[in-house]
């Protein structure tokens, strides 16, 4: 009897450190439609809050972003001056989670939701259970966590974390992001499928993607097959990712420059019915028709982050984001 208490004494003690990480922080909320944010220097390690809303970051220190969603804590980690995140504990397929001032959010980010269906053929689950929404215009690697809640077991293949990625909605459909699970995680433990991190092999800038998650290769090994990454690679010489000009979607839609002063040029294969600008409330500030051609003047549009959508004849909308500098 004295031995089976002892055991259960253990067990209560593990869920409990598992749980504290959640526990142990004080919540504070952002308005996510306002986009409200909270600051961290770079610098800064947070151990006393999590941030149900955005969290940005001042400096190019490797950071710990202490994001959440109604009391999920679910961190991420980026290393760039004026990145900025936030958590969904949400289906993104759905792209809807609950308001700290009651009620639902609407789909968001803009362009939300973002459907399991619409993937590479080399992905074989998307995660139902979360997604961030990561911004920022300077190239970094991206460190995305899990906790009991995110199911990560049954995500992976036979519970095989090395056939699990961070994978990220380009636009039009999820792609794989080359990732490698952490040894030792954002919660300080090595990464199991209870808890745990990983982070993508290369420098991407963060605006490449209009939300991220985890994915599984359902393939009997964690190689891909040449191309099968929708041509995100990483030039010889450097870690930042960028498309193949042989990726048949980056070929049919491009929004640039990206960050922008003064003008955006559109370049599409298909013939383009109206593009349109929209910020992160979801007002449309600009549509044009014709007139994208000789690029889209941005110079009385504040600077910040916004969404380009490009909707061709047939009525297909693919959406970009973009940075506009002052």
């Amino acid at each position: 009897m004295r031995r089976a208490l002892h055991v259960l004494g253990i067990i209560c003690l593990l869920l409990i450190g598992m749980n504290s990480v959640h526990a142990q922080r004080r919540r504070i909320f952002t308005d996510r439609v306002a986009f409200g944010k909270v600051t961290y220097p770079s610098t800064a390690t947070i151990t006393a809050n999590m941030v149900d809303g955005y969290v940005k970051v001042t400096g190019s220190n490797r950071f710990v972003f202490p994001t959440s969603d109604n009391s999920v804590y679910r961190p991420f980690a980026a290393a760039a001056e004026g990145t900025t995140g936030a958590y969904f504990s949400a289906n993104p397929a759905v792209g809807v989670t609950t308001s700290h001032k009651g009620g639902n959010y609407p789909p968001l980010p803009t362009g939300a939701p973002f459907p399991a269906t619409s993937r590479d053929a080399n992905i074989g689950k998307v995660s139902t259970q979360e997604y961030w929404d990561i911004n920022g215009a300077t190239a970094t690697k991206i460190t995305l966590s899990w906790h009991l809640e995110s199911g990560m077991g049954s995500l992976a293949p036979g519970g095989n974390l090395s056939k699990v990625y961070i994978i990220g909605w380009n636009g039009s459909k999820w792609v794989k992001i080359p990732s490698t699970v952490d040894a030792v995680s954002l919660f300080g433990a090595s990464s199991n499928t209870s808890a745990g991190s990983m982070t993508t092999n290369a420098a991407i800038i963060p605006n490449t993607y209009l939300a991220y998650t985890f994915g599984a290769d359902l393939s009997a090994t964690r190689e891909m097959a040449p191309g099968a990454d929708s041509g995100l690679v990483a030039d010889e010489g450097t870690e930042i990712i960028k498309p193949q000009s042989s990726s048949p979607y980056e070929v049919e839609t491009a929004v640039y420059p990206n960050p922008v002063r003064d003008r955006i040029f559109v370049r599409d294969s298909r013939k383009i019915k109206r593009v349109s600008i929209w910020d992160l409330n979801g007002r449309r500030i600009i549509s044009v028709n014709r007139a994208y051609e000789n690029g889209i003047d941005v110079n009385s549009i504040p600077a910040g982050i916004y969404v380009v959508d490009v909707e061709d004849e047939k009525g297909k909308t693919t959406s970009r984001k973009i940075i506009i500098n002052k």
